[in-house]
């Protein structure tokens, strides 16, 4: 009896000791799993805080750029990252395009079109033992656009005597502001044989597409006469035809003012569709109409109406000078004064004018407004 009770306190003993030994374990299983969990909820919440802060810091935005424009790597960063809201430690990336841009390189926006930029933004993340490369990232598009057409110096009107041969191209150059000297085709068909006016177009082209036209005219005329009666009366005979076209108007043309009557009712009911709370918004959008304009045609470096508002309402043929032109009578109609940047030099020009109090340009060939002096100008 007694060996039976010692067998059967020593089994109570054994049992006791394994409840301690189980509670023990448990009790060291909770307090890991509490504390690992606790680790875990710190870890999530910290990544959690470094991701949204770091996408806050990017701007909505978005880039146009001229082509063959240029811009340093921070300047490229600030203009689509808010770096005071980034989180710290964290390292900023470019890819434009697809590849990774280098930091101590100058950005030359060389395709145009829309391209594609990515901000990417990294931090190292470490906790105890835990660690993490945690990545921001957001795309934007960069819209470059070539918006200077190429300008054709050396159209002058030449004179030859019938027999005399002749090179259409000499004294001629495309020139383009971005890309340099550009290539142009000369079209006419000259008969050297024969006494008569021709007229020569001339196109350039640079590597966008941008076409400029221009044309010049070749006055093929008969060898002089040594007979004095022949000259006297050949003399006579031009004098007579000189004065004809001068006192006669072709039949169909349009007088200068009648011209311009027939532009300012374009330029009328542009002022009319403009709306805007203040006026450097009002004059955007009617820089931004005009240019439209100049888009659907064709420009021009010579000619009769080229220059002139007519050229770009009507006929849709024009230059800087003409869109300028055209611009300044829809802002006349809007009731602003205004006066001619570089009129009539072969240059840009544009509109100066006074808008909500300050000084400032607009540009109707490329349909932009701002205070201050015109980017091209600083």
């Amino acid at each position: 009896m007694k060996n039976k009770k010692r067998n059967k306190n020593k089994n109570l003993i054994w049992l006791i000791i394994i409840i301690i030994i189980l509670v023990i374990l448990s009790l060291i299983f909770g307090i890991n799993y509490a504390i690992k969990r606790k680790d875990e909820n710190i870890i999530e919440r910290e990544v959690n805080l470094i991701k949204k802060t770091n996408n806050s810091a990017f701007l909505n935005q978005e880039l146009e750029k001229e082509y063959l424009d240029t811009i340093t790597y921070n300047d490229l960063i600030d203009t689509f990252l808010d770096r005071e809201k980034m989180y710290q430690d964290t390292s900023i990336s470019l890819e434009y395009n697809n590849i990774l841009l280098e930091g101590s390189e100058d950005i030359t926006f060389s395709l145009v079109g829309e391209n594609k930029l990515k901000m990417i933004l990294e931090t190292d993340y470490n906790y105890q033992n835990y660690h993490e490369d945690i990545i921001s990232s957001k795309e934007y598009t960069v819209v470059v656009k070539d918006t200077i057409f190429p300008i054709i110096n050396g159209l002058s009107d030449k004179t030859i005597y019938v027999g005399d041969n002749i090179n259409l191209e000499e004294g001629i150059k495309a020139i383009d502001e971005k890309e340099g000297e550009v290539s142009f085709i000369v079209s006419g068909n000259i008969d050297n044989k024969k006494a008569g006016t021709y007229e020569v177009l001339v196109k350039a082209t640079d590597q966008n597409g941008n076409v400029t036209e221009g044309t010049f005219k070749v006055t093929v005329k008969n060898k002089p006469n040594t007979n004095n009666n022949n000259n006297s009366n050949q003399s006579h005979n031009n004098n007579s035809s000189n004065n004809n076209s001068t006192q006669t108007k072709p039949s169909g043309e349009l007088t200068t003012k009648e011209k311009e009557a027939e532009a300012r009712v374009i330029a009328k009911e542009i002022a009319k569709s403009i709306t805007g709370s203040t006026d450097l918004e009002k004059v955007t959008k009617a820089a931004e109409r005009v240019s439209e304009y100049y888009q659907k045609g064709v420009h021009k470096e010579s000619g009769v109406d080229y220059r002139t508002a007519y050229g770009v309402f009507i006929k849709g043929e024009s230059s800087c000078a003409g869109t300028t032109r055209a611009l300044g009578m829809v802002l006349e109609e809007m009731g602003y004064s205004w006066t001619h940047a570089n009129e009539n030099q072969w240059t840009h020009q544009w509109v100066i004018l006074t808008m909500d109090g300050r000084v400032g340009y607009a540009d109707g060939q490329v349909g932009i407004a701002g205070y201050g002096v015109h980017p091209i100008a600083e």
